[in-house]
């Protein structure tokens, strides 16, 4: 079933913010849908919850794949976002409305303890009004967070998450906040690998330049049009050939940002004994260990 708006008065209506396509940009990319989230309300850190990304309200529609969101942005702050719905392309050049969509009932509030429970209220975190702050998991410039409101909750009657409470976070753009003290270390390499586009099987040799526990930086050559073959979300092979330790890792992901000629790949599943398994810390540590066995590597 296609992404569609839902017959709703909060969608049809909905609140003005000052969310500019830049900023939206930089949101979606930091916060993809599909990706798990930390999350804490009315400003209280020590109720840090853990929930994911099920998809964005914009401009009255529900949008569930990063496939159906397309965004073109300009160094003079203008530019387009399309989305893909319902066999349409409905293009805006300004966003009136902007929310993360967040499951309303994941279980997370009844981790907290009996005081923190008890600050919640009867109707939990996600009271219309609450501020919402989340925290985006895997951090490749250090801790990312982004202030919302939440605007209503919803049951949709419909769609792929039908009879499914879902909750409406509208985001304050300008709380973006980036803390550059990165969670690992990120070691230079600039060492040639090659890269598979999953959706069309395309390899490009492309130069790794720098990798962290969590992603990497993938530098293509500057005749690539690296935007007009990638997007947020998208999904990528990496084949990394470390000769003289005659070793080679395979490792899948997806892009979590992407510039003219670089994206940041997030790490998420590497070949071990022919299948693929999730790229935990101690794979992780492998491929830092072994890349650190080269000169030049810092």
């Amino acid at each position: 079933m296609p992404d569609q708006p839902h017959n709703n008065s909060i969608l049809n209506n909905p609140h003005p913010r000052a969310v500019n396509i830049k900023q939206l940009k930089e949101i979606v990319s930091y916060f993809p849908i599909g990706d798990r989230v930390k999350y804490f309300p009315e400003y209280q850190p020590e109720m840090t919850m853990e929930s994911i990304v099920l998809g964005y309200e914009i401009n009255g529609h529900l949008v569930y794949t990063q496939s159906r969101l397309d965004i073109l942005h300009n160094a003079e702050d203008k530019g387009r976002i399309t989305l893909h719905i319902d066999n349409q392309d409905l293009e805006f050049t300004k966003i009136h409305s902007f929310c993360v969509l967040l499951p309303g009932k994941a279980g997370e509030e009844y981790k907290l303890n009996f005081l923190s429970k008890a600050s919640l209220g009867s109707r939990g975190q996600f009271r219309n009004g609450n501020t919402i702050t989340l925290i985006a998991r895997y951090q490749e410039r250090g801790a990312i967070m982004v202030e919302t409101s939440v605007r209503e909750s919803i049951l949709p009657k419909d769609g792929y998450y039908r009879n499914h409470q879902l909750v409406l976070l509208e985001v304050l753009a300008t709380s973006l906040e980036i803390s550059e003290q990165r969670t690992h270390h990120r070691l230079m390499c600039n060492m040639p690998i090659k890269l598979e586009l999953t959706a069309n099987q395309q390899i490009y040799n492309c130069i790794l330049v720098n990798f962290s526990e969590v992603s990497t930086q993938i530098r293509f050559n500057p005749d690539i049009p690296v935007s007009n073959i990638l997007k947020v979300g998208d999904h990528l092979t990496m084949t990394l050939k470390l000769d003289q330790l005659h070793r080679t890792f395979i490792i899948r992901g997806c892009v979590m940002r992407c510039s003219k000629d670089n994206i940041i790949m997030l790490l998420q599943e590497i070949l071990v004994d022919g299948e693929f398994q999730p790229f935990e810390l101690i794979q992780a540590l492998d491929v830092k260990s072994s890349l650190l066995q080269y000169p030049g590597i810092l």
